[in-house]
């Protein structure tokens, strides 16, 4: 009975470490990916694209919207 009770334990005890063990390397590889430059862009006032519709305003805090 003891032996079936410390492979359970063994078990979860492996998987935790498995668990907390792949954590650590998925947020090393965010760090990784957050300290890259982001890539400059070059874009001119004439690439920007109108709204085909007016944007959508609040007119009071309770009011839903109005167009």
């Amino acid at each position: 009975m003891l032996c079936a009770e410390m492979r359970m334990t063994t078990t979860l005890l492996v998987l935790g470490a498995v668990w907390m063990g792949s954590s650590v390397l998925f947020c090393l590889a965010l760090c990784v990916a957050a300290a890259r430059p982001l890539p400059q862009n070059d874009v001119g006032e004439e690439q920007f694209v109108e709204p085909e519709r007016e944007t959508i305003e609040a007119v009071d805090e309770n009011a839903v919207c109005l167009r």
